[in-house]
């Protein structure tokens, strides 16, 4: 059976994880296709199943090879042999019992493998979306921080100092004003004080 996007993109996420692929495709034409940091891989194994591949290799940072796959491979020795493939062959002699307890084994770890990588990979890509989350906040928790701070130096070299004698000048206006009204209320003896 050719590989579908869960397989490529299972294949994709097999360590050493590669920086870039090429991809050639069922009309001999080769495709370069770069994986970034934070990508998707999901995204990745849906754009090169797009482009139908006949070979697909996967390179690392330096531009070494570091595996390859033929997907339509194993359709087309299925098709040749007419024979399924090895991993369902079975000595002759087997009870049919044990046969479909095997099958079965095959089924689960593979529904288990699929569903790991894809919980593995969603929770890759949330914890890269938080990080990207996180960085853009303290971005603008700077530049917040620098805006106030030459908010406040503007508003510190916009003020007008405090005049002294303005001070002074209200200050005595206050004690003439409170000695003013202390002289115009009568005393305990009913004299003006």
């Amino acid at each position: 059976m050719a590989m579908g996007v869960t397989e490529i993109r299972g294949w994709l996420l097999c360590q050493p994880r590669p920086s870039s692929l090429r991809v050639q495709g069922v009309d001999e034409r080769t495709h370069e296709v770069n994986v970034k940091s934070g990508v998707s891989w999901m995204a990745v194994a849906q754009s090169v199943h797009a482009l139908m591949p006949d070979l697909i290799e996967a390179y690392d940072d330096e531009g070494k090879l570091i595996r390859a796959v033929r997907p339509s491979a194993d359709t087309e020795t299925e098709q040749q042999t007419g024979t399924p493939p090895a991993s369902l062959v079975l000595p002759a002699g087997t009870d049919p019992q044990s046969v479909l307890l095997l099958h079965f084994a095959d089924l689960l770890a593979s529904a288990y493998r699929h569903s790991t990588d894809v919980a593995f990979e969603r929770l890759a890509s949330l914890f890269e979306a938080v990080n990207r989350r996180s960085e853009a906040l303290e971005r603008s928790l700077d530049t917040t921080h620098r805006l106030l701070r030459r908010a406040y130096q503007d508003n510190i070299d916009n003020a007008e100092p405090a005049k002294e004698s303005d001070l002074l000048k209200e200050m005595v206006e206050g004690f003439v004003a409170g000695q003013t009204q202390n002289g115009a209320t009568p005393g305990a003896n009913g004299k003006a004080g």
